[in-house]
């Protein structure tokens, strides 16, 4: 096996063509729209007819695995007095339908890579209980696929399941999809049938599999390996039903050995029979992602924005060795802040049922860097499709149960708002704003790099059909306000509809069951409506704003 650094990676890249070249020489920023300012306010040009893509709502989407508690006391909890007649915790249910959210993967993650299906469907009373080897933690498969099916159609939003190409096999993950997807008459959907559930659940997103680059993964393959398995099964699932919509694994990070040449040679194998091409990042305010340095960190977005523009080159690359007519869409489908609960028996489970694993507390800076997440998801929403923020409840997540109730962490604000405002189309804007610098002296390899950051970042979004326009906007500034002048053209903004900031003095604030507010919304006061509008965005702060416009 060859390794590459990270140096020899971009490299790479630089023979796959124009858009890598690009990628290899650091001027990608100019590509997602950014130019550097002179000093003062920044500014962007909003335009009817400059748009980079139809937002899929499913971008937006998140995540739920059976991992410490969030199914067991997060979504599920029967004779909690919060629960519900099927055992589903009602506070939660209220949230994720209020919210909205599009799509959830389910049931992992590394525990899918050790999970048979079989044991979470059918009488209760008769499911096996079984020890999980992923997190060392006891699975009473109380909660499986139907009780999933059913809490997604209660909280409305999407299903996209995940297959065990661990130890499992093709032919089990191709009864899958029959089980869960086939009307009647054949030996699995019959057994759907005989378990209550007489129409099929036609689950259209499918996972093949789950980081099977990682030597934590139960099941590491390797990449043609994998390719080969993946192919197989795709193309045997197509003949149960030919709307589903499939995702191979890509490279687990950016830090892997073999990252993008993992990529390239599992879609050399299966390029044909898949639809999509995962990518998982996870971020941290770290000494060696950033030195603890904040500025540093709010800076990560963009490296979410470099990781999807690589993946989205090497997809692009095997289509034209193919010299296929499909164009692969990546879902990045596991993405958030993780580095507190990272190691000891925060991912141990001890062999204990519904353990605290993968809690994370998320203060101020956390809030104001998914933010940024969300604003590279929406502006690559010409080439990611699906996005899942990592995870829904209590396992790095923007929710928190305990006996009383569901506290919103600080991460819950900027990943609803996008919920909330960012429909229709995102719109290509030339933002020019004052930089900083970030250096590469003493980072992680594939975080480190010398560059200039844009202290103002924004996306918009129209919605022509509602008449409404959205603003995400980012002020990286630690210290000072920052003004963003908007010209409008094509579009004219006729009314402020809301406009809401996420800020505070201290950026490791964080919310807890007795002070749930610490870190909340504020109103921000906008400008006018008009052809001509400046927004001032307070320091370290994260805001949206939704207008009223005529076209």
């Amino acid at each position: 096996m060859v390794t590459m650094t990270p140096s020899g990676r971009r490299r790479f890249l630089a023979k796959l063509g124009g858009a890598g070249a690009m990628l290899a020489t650091g001027s990608w920023l100019d590509a997602i729209g950014y130019a550097q300012g002179v000093r003062g306010a920044a500014r962007a040009l909003i335009q009817q007819p400059r748009v980079r893509a139809d937002v899929d709502r499913r971008v937006l989407g998140a995540f739920l695995e059976h991992l410490g508690r969030a199914v067991y006391t997060g979504v599920y909890q029967p004779g909690s007095p919060l629960a519900d007649s099927s055992g589903f915790r009602s506070d939660v249910v209220r949230e994720v339908k209020e919210a909205g959210v599009p799509i959830v993967r389910y049931p992992g993650g590394n525990f899918v890579s050790g999970y048979n299906w079989l044991d979470g469907v059918g009488p209760k009373q008769q499911r096996p209980t079984v020890l999980e080897r992923a997190w060392n933690s006891i699975e009473t498969n109380q909660f499986g696929t139907n009780e999933f099916i059913d809490w997604c159609r209660m909280v409305g939003t999407e299903p996209l399941l995940g297959m065990n190409f661990g130890t499992g096999s093709a032919e089990m993950a191709v009864a899958y999809v029959e089980y869960c997807n086939y009307d009647r008459g054949t030996k699995w959907s019959d057994l759907r049938r005989s378990h209550g559930f007489e129409k099929p659940h036609t689950v259209r997103y499918w996972c093949l599999g789950n980081e099977m680059d990682g030597p934590w993964q139960i099941g590491q393959m390797q990449a043609r390996e994998y390719g080969r398995k993946a192919r197989d099964a795709a193309r045997q699932m197509r003949v149960i039903d030919g709307n589903v919509q499939l995702i191979a694994c890509g490279s687990s990070g950016t830090n892997m050995p073999q990252y993008l040449i993992w990529d390239r040679e599992v879609l050399e194998e299966c390029y044909d029979q898949v639809d999509g091409l995962s990518l998982h990042a996870y971020y941290g305010n770290t000494p060696t992602l950033t030195r603890n340095s904040t500025a540093r960190y709010l800076a990560m977005n963009l490296d979410m924005d470099r990781q999807i523009r690589e993946i989205a080159a090497v997809c692009d690359y095997v289509q034209g060795l193919r010299r296929s007519s499909k164009r692969l869409w990546l879902s990045f489908d596991e993405w958030n802040v993780w580095y507190r609960a990272r190691s000891g028996d925060a991912v141990d489970g001890r062999r204990q049922f519904a353990p605290k694993l993968l809690e994370e507390v998320y203060n101020l800076e956390d809030a104001l860097l998914v933010g940024g997440f969300v604003n590279t998801l929406l502006r690559n929403a010409d080439r990611v499709r699906i996005g899942c923020i990592a995870q829904l409840v209590n396992v790095i997540a923007p929710l928190v149960t305990n006996d009383t109730g569901v506290l919103r962490q600080s991460t819950w604000f900027p990943y609803t708002w996008a919920l909330r405002y960012a429909r229709g189309r995102v719109l290509d804007l030339r933002v020019e704003s004052e930089t900083y610098p970030i250096t590469a002296a003493g980072l992680q390899a594939d975080f480190a790099r010398n560059d200039q950051v844009p202290f103002v970042d924004v996306v918009a979004m129209l919605d022509g059909q509602a008449g409404q326009a959205c603003l995400l906007m980012l002020n990286r500034d630690l210290d000072s306000e920052r003004e963003l002048v908007l010209e409008w053209r094509d579009i004219t903004p006729t009314r402020v509809l809301a406009c809401e900031t996420l800020t505070g003095p201290d950026l490791k604030a964080f919310n807890t069951f007795e002070e749930p507010r610490r870190v909340a919304p504020q109103r921000l006061e906008p400008p006018a409506a008009g052809a001509r509008m400046t927004f001032k965005l307070p320091a370290r702060s994260y805001t949206v704003a939704q207008l009223a416009t005529t076209t």
